[in-house]
């Protein structure tokens, strides 16, 4: 057996015990396994190429042939994916709204429509999307917005701005949910929070709870009623009340809330959180009016100040709604 020989043997067993290592895969396509094997195939010739130019030892050859195939099998690692998985469904859009699936077409998106990982969404100047992620977390999408999920846990922001809800109000844990921007990863400690990138700059006004900014400056703490500016490496903090004015666009894209068999009471809670008011009753038999009467119909396409409105329209309750409470209350006898 001649020296070549001896290392095609070599080569051929560390091979074999690398892939009993690696272990079984998810089967890939036919176009992806004739990818890799294409790459892995075009690496190896050149390996075998300069090894036999410079004639290195045997051991040196039966280590290059391993990291061939090593890089051969991190190369697939990618191809050799299961197929995308749906990770959120949009629970309303307004205006125009497209999603890119990874082939480069835009295609338009309607609500109800089931959103896979890895889609990016984008909004026109007259667009909005409420998004609802499959681990509970919801999303709202203001225009002029490009977004990529990449599952139900993580996506980034790449232009225009979006709302984030845990769902969990007054700082409950909820769902892991992580939002990379130009300047770091925002998460949510059970929180409503805005992530806006402006100007170069990137904005995230906290609403309720606290977020988590994470950069390569460190760790940023921001608390309810707190705007985060960073721009130039820099975070700079100012007030931002719930009730702001530039919290108004995430009432245009309220996703459909369910108030058939509800109380009215309970609808009022669901409504102050949306605007960042207050309930306020004017007296305690009032109060209990809110919490025994129930509900039925829909809301459905109403902003949260509409939807109090034509609600309590059909009640004996009458709602004032102030810039920081709703103010309830019962007309005299």
């Amino acid at each position: 057996m001649n020296e070549e020989t001896r290392m095609d043997v070599v080569d051929e067993r560390d091979v074999a015990a690398l892939l009993r290592c690696v272990g079984a895969r998810p089967i890939a396509s036919a176009q992806a396994m004739t990818a890799v094997q294409a790459a892995v195939a075009a690496e190896w010739r050149a390996t075998v190429a300069a090894r036999q130019r410079r004639r290195q030892t045997v051991g040196w050859a039966a280590a290059a042939s391993v990291a061939v195939a090593a890089f051969g099998v991190w190369l697939a690692r990618p191809m050799l994916q299961s197929e995308p998985q749906a990770v959120a469904s949009l629970a309303r859009v307004v205006g125009s709204v497209e999603q890119n699936r990874g082939d480069g077409r835009w295609t338009p998106v309607t609500a109800l429509a089931s959103l896979e990982s890895g889609t990016r969404l984008r909004t026109a100047g007259d667009g909005r999307a409420a998004v609802q992620l499959g681990n509970g977390i919801e999303l709202r999408l203001d225009a002029r917005t490009q977004l990529a999920l990449h599952d139900a846990g993580r996506a980034t922001l790449a232009t225009g701005a979006v709302y984030v809800d845990s769902g969990q109000p007054q700082g409950g844990p909820g769902a892991d949910f992580d939002l990379a921007t130009p300047v770091g990863t925002v998460t949510h400690l059970g929180t409503q929070y805005e992530a806006r990138i402006s100007d170069g700059r990137v904005l995230v006004g906290v609403r309720e709870g606290r977020v988590r900014l994470s950069g390569r400056s460190g760790e940023v703490i921001g608390n309810a009623g707190e705007q985060l500016v960073v721009a130039d490496g820099q975070v700079t903090r100012s007030a931002l009340a719930p009730t702001a004015a530039d919290w108004n666009w995430v009432a245009e894209v309220t996703p459909p809330h369910v108030i058939e068999g509800q109380s009215v009471e309970a609808f009022l809670v669901w409504a102050a959180r949306q605007t960042g008011r207050t309930v306020v009753y004017t007296s305690p038999d009032v109060a209990r009016q809110a919490r025994s009467v129930t509900l039925s119909g829909t809301v459905e396409g109403l902003t949260p100040d509409e939807a109090v409105a034509a609600v309590l329209s059909t009640t004996s309750l009458r709602p004032e709604i102030g810039t920081q409470y709703i103010r309830i209350e019962a007309p005299l006898p």
